[in-house]
């Protein structure tokens, strides 16, 4: 009889580990965020990443928003959630700034890397379209974020054109290191966002032109072809966007939104 009991209780046990095992193996391991920024990069698609702090009512219920405002806008973006003070995403949280946001936050991410939204505890549907960015202003919100000095210029064909004092621009010790140059088309509707918010007429746009553009995305001027080198350099000054050093000379302009250069 004890031997029976005995067999039983194994048998018992044995079941029960069987079934923890099988449990785990069912159990997928969380993926890590920057292994989903990674497949998205490569998909193309923007991720719209809920952060949290203790997985609670408010991470879910932001989620689940996320979740359904995104569904329209499926084929371009995909929905993410990450613990804030998970060890593992600890980079990326750094990275993104938000270690002391309040939370729950939405951070989205494009393609590129750059970050084209911050939301906290709620998003809407129209911030949900803001923060799918056309792709030269993704392009430059990158660059930006690198602290670059941004120009766009701007093409009527796939051959870009540099105006002459923006090329100069490029060869001055001062600024060398610090430039991006990012070409588009004048005739892409899907840009007609980025033209407005760079305060650009397409249709009045002839020969080589060019927008300059500031970390943190300060729009400095707009240059043609008769733009001088020292003219561009003066507006950056003024900006106070010359440099990275607060005691710098030239940084005494907090803001600025257009100067130094024709204006179309």
């Amino acid at each position: 009889m004890r031997r029976s009991r005995k067999i039983q209780c194994v048998l018992v046990g044995a079941c029960m580990l069987l079934s923890t095992v099988a449990r785990a193996q069912q159990a997928p391991a969380p993926v890590p965020l920057q292994a989903t920024l990674d497949q998205a990069a490569a998909s193309g698609t923007f991720t719209f990443v809920v952060f949290h702090r203790d997985g609670g009512d408010a991470g879910r219920t932001l989620t689940q928003q996320v979740a359904a405002e995104v569904q329209s806008h499926a084929e371009k973006a995909t929905v993410a959630t990450a613990r804030v003070d998970d060890p593992a995403e600890k980079a990326l949280v750094e990275k993104f700034g938000i270690a002391r946001a309040p939370m729950p936050m939405v951070v989205v991410v494009a393609p590129n890397g750059a970050v084209t939204g911050l939301f906290p505890r709620a998003i809407k549907a129209e911030q949900v379209a803001s923060a799918i960015v056309p792709p030269t202003m993704m392009k430059c919100m990158k660059a930006l974020q690198d602290q670059k000095l941004v120009f766009v210029c701007l093409t009527r064909s796939d051959r870009v054109e540099v105006p002459a004092g923006v090329g100069a621009i490029q060869e001055l010790p001062e600024f060398k290191d610090r430039i991006s140059m990012v070409g588009m088309r004048l005739d892409d509707p899907s840009e007609a966002r980025f033209y407005e918010q760079m305060k650009l007429d397409p249709s009045q746009v002839t020969g080589p032109y060019a927008v300059l553009i500031a970390p943190p995305g300060v729009l400095v001027g707009h240059y043609d072809s008769q733009t001088t080198a020292e003219s561009i350099a003066a507006a950056i000054h003024k900006a106070g966007k010359c440099c990275d050093d607060a005691n710098c000379k030239h940084n005494h302009a907090a803001k600025a939104s257009a100067s130094g250069g024709s204006r179309k």
